[in-house]
């Protein structure tokens, strides 16, 4: 029986050594728009097999199955989010600047013609009780934009609680612009809440020196 286990182990690694990255990298593009436009559990594999200009057999040689895909995709969105908002916090030094820099971004988001709300949200809502791997990766990716914000405003015990409702401010924000859209709002009066917020760290900071 270790025998077989362990060819098994072999035939695996040996498949993996075949994927081709452009081929995958295809298969999440195709099932990143698709699942952004339409959601997770209305597009079956075979929708994205077809957009993605593969066989079916193809995409579950990549990703065994569609909670596969679905994970994969989630992490290839998680890792763009990270990347794009790490470089634009490292422009800046100030607190109110490294924070107005992830509203800002967040507002570009929002006007970007294929925005439909926050897909880790939406993962959430569809996979919820459903899979443990998928709801992981969407608190993780929350998690850590939460703890970005944390380390903008100081990384401080004192930063835990302005950070919980800034990132607050920032959910509702997704929310609202998934439901009403962008037009006609600026965000102003979402950024002088947050301001105050940031401003309350310095008169705590002060009330106890």
């Amino acid at each position: 029986m270790l025998i077989w286990a362990r060819y098994f182990v072999i035939y695996l690694e040996i498949v993996k050594m075949k994927l081709k990255p452009e081929i995958m990298e295809t298969i999440l593009t195709a099932a990143e728009s698709l699942f952004n436009e339409q959601g997770y559990c209305p597009v079956s594999l075979e929708l994205v097999a077809e957009s993605a200009g593969v066989s079916k057999r193809t995409l579950y040689k990549y990703f065994g199955d569609k909670n596969g895909l679905v994970c994969k995709v989630l992490e290839k969105r998680n890792a763009f989010f990270k990347k794009s908002l790490t470089d634009v916090i490292a422009v800046f030094s100030g607190r109110k600047d490294k924070i107005n820099a992830i509203v800002s971004w967040h507002i570009k988001w929002f006007n970007d013609k294929n925005y439909r709300g926050c897909m880790f949200v939406r993962a959430k809502a569809e996979y919820d009780n459903k899979s443990e791997e998928v709801c992981a990766i969407v608190k993780e990716h929350k998690q850590w934009i939460q703890d970005s914000i944390c380390q903008c405003l100081g990384g401080t015990e004192q930063s835990l609680e302005p950070a919980l409702l800034i990132m607050l401010i920032l959910e509702g924000m997704i929310s609202y612009t998934s439901i009403f859209g962008v037009d006609g709002y600026d965000f102003e009066r979402e950024k002088m809440y947050i301001y105050d917020i940031i401003d309350s760290i310095d008169s705590a900071k002060q009330a106890t020196e």
